[in-house]
């Protein structure tokens, strides 16, 4: 009989499939598990760091791309190949070795198209595309989803589509890089620039952006002009009043003040009309990555890669779900354990919140709209701040009370 292999994107995540399992034992680059309630036979977890493997080099393919010309633009190779990264060779003869002896995969790397992309390719360059393959898919590492999700593991060959879509990606990125960096060095250098020019699918567009918005900036010329507001004095109170029109000139301004008869200091006036409005605003939504970013910016002047590196790290302590999500809503079981352990939360972060809506609310929890990934949420676990560094801490401060 042969074993199951549980094949994790990194050892932090390993490690926390590992300790909600029994019977484990810590060995060179895997962990053996004897765990009867999961696994029939032996099991193995492992793990890659990320990409254990990539993209050969231009040169790789036809040693006359190593030198850059023009006339050899565009460089399509006739088939992608990959290869191991040089320094996770070692890493990856330990994979390689556990994938060609299992009898069962088990998919356990992130739960999006990267995550799959990063297994996937893994898999394939071990050789063991042809093992039957399940899915591990949670949005969280606490023990009780980990259990929960072994327990109800799905069809590994539904998620190849999700390979499929990210391997196209980088597909697109090596053309573009490849060839657009080429051309557009090339070029340049040919009007007398030195060095080399990157360009990239995402990059230069991104970049592009950036560009036009400073462009903006320095084109921009500021114009001053003039208005009125003064403090109106009525016998309930003091108020502010501003005039809604604006003026480009101070002669202006003071030509209708004259016209008016309104003098510098107390003038005398009748209030013709008053007019009161019920505004409401909604609530904000629950978090995805994105607005969680766009929010943290704003607010607290956090990097978009800031904010993920710090969801990220809080997800592996088992205090977030799963960061890198694009909803906005949750599931009835999660509105369940959130509103049970909401005293923790509260206390954690030192705040007394009134419950107003006791129950579920569509605008929230809506189980239709949730597929992948539900929204950022806290788990069931309560963080210790003791086991956080101090941005960490900052964070779940600053970001609980958005919820």
């Amino acid at each position: 009989m042969g074993y199951t292999l549980i094949l994790a994107e990194k050892p932090s995540q390993a490690k926390a499939y590992a300790d909600a399992l029994q019977h484990t034992k810590k060995q060179d680059g895997y962990i053996e598990v004897n765990d009867g309630r999961f696994f029939k036979e032996k099991a193995y977890i492992t793990w890659g760091y990320g990409h254990l493997v990539e993209l050969l080099s231009p040169e790789q393919y036809n040693e006359t791309w190593k030198i850059w010309r023009l006339d050899q633009l565009p460089m399509f190779p006739g088939q992608f190949r990959f290869q191991v990264s040089k320094d996770k060779k070692k890493q990856f003869n330990i994979v390689k070795r556990l994938l060609n002896h299992s009898t069962e995969i088990i998919v356990a790397t992130d739960c999006d198209r990267e995550g799959e992309n990063i297994a996937r390719s893994i898999i394939s360059l071990a050789g063991a595309s042809h093992k039957p393959t399940k899915r591990l898919w949670i949005n969280s590492l606490e023990v009780d989803e980990i259990q929960k999700g072994f327990r109800h593991l799905n069809n590994g060959n539904n998620y190849l589509s999700l390979y499929k879509e990210a391997q196209t990606r980088q597909y697109s990125d090596w053309l573009v890089g490849m060839n657009a960096s080429r051309l557009y060095t090339l070029l340049l250098q040919k009007q007398g620039m030195k060095g080399v020019f990157s360009v990239g699918r995402v990059q230069t567009a991104t970049l592009y952006l950036l560009y036009k918005r400073q462009k903006e900036i320095e084109e921009f010329v500021s114009q001053d002009y003039f208005t009125f507001q003064g403090k109106v004095q009525v016998p309930n109170g003091l108020f502010e009043a501003k005039h809604k029109q604006r003026f480009a000139t101070k002669e202006e301004a003071q030509k209708v003040l004259q016209e008016q008869g309104i003098l510098l200091g107390m003038n005398n006036g009748i209030i013709q009309e008053v007019k009161k409005e019920l505004k409401r605003t909604k609530s904000p939504k629950l978090h995805s990555l994105s607005s969680l970013q766009s929010t943290a910016n704003k607010q607290w002047k956090y990097s978009p890669s800031e904010v993920l590196k710090i969801a990220q790290s809080l997800y592996e302590k088992k205090v977030l779900s799963y960061p890198r999500t694009d909803s906005h809503f949750i599931t009835d079981s999660e509105f369940g354990y959130i509103k049970n352990n909401l005293s923790n939360y509260q206390e954690c972060i030192g705040v007394d919140v009134e419950v107003v809506y006791p129950d579920a609310q569509k605008r929230y929890v809506d189980n239709t709209k949730v597929a992948e990934h539900y929204a950022l949420v806290p788990t069931k676990q309560t963080p210790k701040f003791s086991t956080l560094n101090e941005k960490e801490k900052i964070f779940i401060k600053k970001w609980l009370p958005l919820l």
